[in-house]
């Protein structure tokens, strides 16, 4: 089901509101909002207990809040990857394998507990994981979009691998699809977007990092008005058993945009999961085996801003495990979503500028596991 429920969060402190008959089975569903989370909020996808945790501590330790969704039908159900718009709205990518089933949630800025979904999208059986959202603004009106990085079963393998892009305001079919075999995608993953637009994407499978330029789409024109067409005389009846000729024709989906990469990126990347910028254009990539070890080993991937061969930070001291995750926050500082050798789910805090096998200066836990990370705006 979709639904829009439009609350006023400026200076709310943390507030309960009991909507009645939106839950799964009709009861009651509790929406809680606030309190206000400075910028740059870290927030971790919990996908083994379907919610998003947020911290707000800068010591580490457990998450401050939870957000949960009750479990209701189209809610947060083995959340992946998170986005923000410029309103702070949360967006994160579901999949659950059991069902075989994938989505998108949004969930407004500052919510906490057991809220109602803003809006969702569902992906029936394609598998969606990074999402990255921007804005543009034209004469006056920004509009948000998130792309996402997908793989879509019911299509030919050449176009099953997928950057699919959203107007994030409506949440409904993508706007424009890219895929072919021109692309080189190959189990898309992270999904980070520079300031101009350009779109960076982890190919697990692949062991690259592709850069795309798409063309954002712009508003569909109003039509041309068309002139009444004249009256077409009664057509004669088609005899019993005969078809009508000609059959009627369905109308085709889009057509992919079968682009190639502007630029690939593929020294010291083995099997790499995310993908971020920070505000000098540096890419950061989270990577399960890495080439720069040998045998390869985890490791954070820093390419310096036009460069093709990276820094990196790896090796025991990091205790980088599995990560899955990677962001910047505005004072460099580098969060990494991981697992420890156990399963917990964890989050390490690097340095800013930090290189090498260098030890985490902060580390978070989580009471599932993490895999996508996100900083509020």
């Amino acid at each position: 089901m979709l639904r829009r429920l439009a609350i006023g969060l400026a200076g709310l402190a943390a507030t309960a509101i009991t909507v009645a008959g939106c839950a799964s089975g009709g009861a009651n569903q509790t929406l809680s909002v606030g309190p206000s989370f400075a910028p740059q909020s870290l927030y971790a996808t919990n996908a083994t207990q379907n919610g998003i945790s947020i911290y707000t501590s800068a010591s580490g330790g457990g998450p401050s809040y939870q957000i949960s969704t009750g479990g209701s039908g189209g809610g947060l159900n083995g959340p992946q990857y998170l986005a923000f718009d410029n309103s702070a709205d949360i967006f994160s990518t579901n999949w659950q394998p059991s069902l075989k089933a994938g989505g998108i949630v949004e969930i407004k800025a500052q919510a906490t507990g057991n809220v109602i979904p803003f809006n969702t999208f569902s992906y029936g059986t394609t598998h969606p994981r990074g999402i990255a959202g921007y804005s543009t603004t034209t004469s006056g009106t920004t509009t948000n979009f998130l792309v996402t990085a997908v793989v879509d079963p019911t299509q030919p393998a050449t176009f099953s691998n997928q950057l699919q892009l959203f107007n994030a305001g409506v949440l409904g079919a993508a706007i424009e699809t890219v895929a072919g075999p021109n692309t080189g995608l190959n189990v898309p993953s992270g999904v980070a977007v520079d300031a101009n637009h350009n779109i960076y994407v982890t190919n697990l499978q692949g062991a690259s990092v592709e850069e795309f330029t798409i063309p954002t789409p712009s508003p569909t024109p109003s039509p041309t008005a068309t002139a009444s067409p004249t009256a077409t005389p009664t057509p004669t009846a088609t005899p019993t058993g005969a078809t009508a000729s000609p059959s009627p024709t369905p109308s085709p989906t889009a057509t992919p945009v079968n682009i190639p990469p502007v630029k690939t990126l593929t020294t010291d990347i083995g099997q790499p999961t995310g993908v971020a910028l920070d505000g000098s254009g540096n890419l950061y990539v989270s990577d399960q085996a890495s080439t720069a070890c040998s045998p390869a080993c985890p490791a954070i991937l820093v390419f310096a801003s036009g460069s093709t061969t990276p820094t990196f930070i790896a090796g025991s001291n990091t205790k980088l495990f599995s990560p899955t995750d990677v962001k910047v926050d505005s004072s460099g500082k580098i969060y990494v979503a991981d697992s420890t050798s156990s399963g917990a789910g964890v989050i390490y805090v690097f340095a800013a500028g930090a290189t090498g096998n260098v030890a985490p200066a902060t580390t978070f836990t989580s009471p599932g596991t993490v895999i996508g990370l996100g900083l509020a705006p």
